[in-house]
């Protein structure tokens, strides 16, 4: 698989940064910000807070970005240290969101009692938010980073066949939920 220009492009950057370079420390943080803020978001649920583990993963990246020996793996070391910051958070906060759902879930059905889609909805996000933190992450990272089960493994630095594993009964455990939640 051949790497775009936008990737090599970040490359460079990545290096020109290990260089201690300041213009090229504001040109990754400009083409990055916007990817990292959406991958917090994407597993805290709140601009707030997911700015905040942005701004804090980007003063790690950036204290140890010369640690980096491949530059073309900056994009999964990024993403993998906002996920780490966003694991404890993500943890305290699942408890409180899904009573937050429930409660919401309930007033919705009392006041519109035949809105199915929004039903389908809410269940949905329901279900994926009460996975493991792990089945979540593989499939964030599976469906909608569009990594391959090689890239994945990679980053974890795990074999393959664990990633494939680990896929599958994310895949498995949410079916389930969802199956719960249709026959409730």
């Amino acid at each position: 698989m051949g790497r775009s220009s936008e990737q090599i492009f970040d490359e460079l950057l990545v290096i020109r940064c290990q260089e201690k370079d300041q213009e090229a420390v504001g040109l990754l943080w400009k083409r990055w910000q916007p990817k990292l803020l959406m991958w917090a978001f994407g597993f805290l649920k709140d601009q707030d807070q997911a700015y905040e583990i942005a701004q804090e993963s980007w003063m790690s990246i950036f204290k140890s970005i010369h640690k980096l020996q491949d530059p073309a793996m900056f994009r999964i070391w990024a993403y993998r240290i906002v996920q780490r910051r966003s694991a404890d958070t993500i943890k305290r906060l699942q408890r409180d969101r899904q009573a937050v759902e429930e409660s919401r879930y309930e007033v919705e059905v009392g006041e519109s009692g035949d809105d199915v889609r929004e039903e389908n909805i809410q269940r949905m996000l329901s279900s994926i938010q009460s996975l493991p933190v792990l089945h979540q992450e593989m499939l964030r990272l599976f469906y909608l980073e569009k990594y391959s089960v090689k890239m994945i493994a990679r980053q974890l630095g795990l074999p393959e066949g664990t990633i494939k594993s680990r896929l599958f009964y994310a895949r498995k455990e949410l079916k389930e939920k969802l199956k719960e939640t249709n026959h409730e």
